[in-house]
């Protein structure tokens, strides 16, 4: 879902508009639960930046970070060797600028630069679901730990300097993979701090089944996961996934796979938390690498077919976000052709960017109609894509 991390935190750099503007350096933490391993059983760990405004210590930005999934042997163990899988490879300081909403760059962030940001690197290729606590021979040696990285790092924040537990606002942000995490854990983040407001944020994080591209030139999926509604079961089981809780008794209920609940398409109607979306019409990640489109061929007639089919799924997919008269969610769905390249000055709906398309969501300045943005034009006809 994003390449790896030495790549990743330059194209976000880059996505974030924010090249020679350097934030401050955020150390390491590592977390001392024994449950909270990366993939290939070192300890896993995060960054936490404390509000820079007094006023705001009781505000955070916690940041599932993207780096992909696998669901295959062979791609689990390659990702052993990186930050992706390992905290062996962990920097020991992370640039807060790139962070988003949780960048401490005023400049591109006004709103959030002074809350508390805390920032999970992601090193368990489990979508930040995994329950495992063992290595067995059914998932390859291999730890898939994600959640329980999630909830030690929620522990430690609540004994920190400016405790968790004392918060009044919680932004759970996540960008590719971490996206998908956020939908999963949004709602027990919520019912852990039932006294604060949580509202999830997804960068191209709202996915619904893959279907492959079978026609001409066709591609493989490139060591992703396999998000067709046939396989999730499988990975599901792999990661002992923790899903929606709500979703999860809804689908069990009809004696149908849990592992539904791990895409946001079929989740959201069961989340209750509020959330806002940010997502590429023609998203190029999720249609190269799990979808097996040719994006080398992208122009001809069997492949452009293809590509428009996806994009009014998409928009099928945003529509019950998109209803007016249901004010719990936001949108911001650009005409592009990207994953995550989104900035405060680009793309532009409307006029607005995504940053300013959520300051009228989460501060209630506006009608619908400024925070539900998604472009009509057609296939990649936003003239600001990045």
């Amino acid at each position: 879902i994003m390449p790896s991390m030495t790549v990743q935190v330059f194209l976000i750099i880059l996505s974030c508009g924010v090249v020679g503007a350097l934030g401050a350096a955020v150390p390491l933490t590592m977390l001392s639960d024994p449950s909270a391993k990366c993939l290939d059983g070192t300890q896993a760990g995060y960054y936490a930046q404390f509000a820079s405004n007094p006023a705001e210590s009781n505000k955070w930005v916690i940041y599932l970070n993207g780096g992909g999934e696998c669901d295959s042997k062979d791609a689990c163990v390659s990702q052993t060797t990186n930050s992706l899988g390992s905290s062996k490879y962990f920097y020991p300081t992370y640039d807060a600028s790139s962070w988003f909403l949780g960048s401490d760059y005023c400049t591109n962030n006004p709103d959030f630069c002074g809350w508390n940001h805390a920032f999970d690197p992601y090193c368990t290729q489990d979508l930040h679901a995994g329950q495992r606590t063992e290595a067995t021979d059914d998932t390859w040696g291999l730890y898939f730990s994600g959640h329980h990285v999630f909830k030690a790092t929620l522990d430690a924040l609540d004994k920190s300097t400016n405790s968790l537990k004392d918060a009044t606002d919680i932004i759970l942000q996540g960008v590719s993979a971490g996206g998908i995490g956020v939908w999963m854990n949004l709602d027990y983040l919520a019912h852990r701090y039932p006294k604060a407001r949580v509202t999830g944020v997804t960068i191209a994080g709202h996915y619904f089944y893959a279907t492959y591209y079978n026609g001409t030139d066709h591609t493989n999926p490139g060591g992703m996961a396999d998000f067709r509604e046939s396989a999730l079961p499988s990975t599901y089981t792999l990661y002992d996934a923790f899903v929606d809780q709500t979703c999860k008794k809804a689908y069990e209920h009809k004696g149908e796979s849990a592992g539904a609940c791990m895409l946001s398409n079929n989740s959201f109607p069961f989340i209750e938390s509020d959330s806002f979306v940010i997502q590429a019409q023609t998203d190029q990640v999720v249609l190269t690498g799990h979808d097996c489109w040719p994006e080398n061929h992208m122009y001809e007639p069997e492949e452009q077919t293809f590509m428009n089919e996806w994009h009014n799924n998409m928009t099928v997919a945003l529509a019950p976000l998109m209803k007016s008269d249901n004010p719990r969610n936001g949108v911001f769905a650009a005409a592009c052709y990207t994953h995550t390249g989104f900035s405060s000055t680009k793309p532009l709906i409307q006029g607005l960017s995504y940053s300013q398309a959520f300051h009228n969501f989460y501060f209630n300045t506006t009608s619908p109609d400024q925070f539900k943005l998604s472009d009509d034009c057609g296939l990649m006809c936003n003239p600001t894509c990045m």
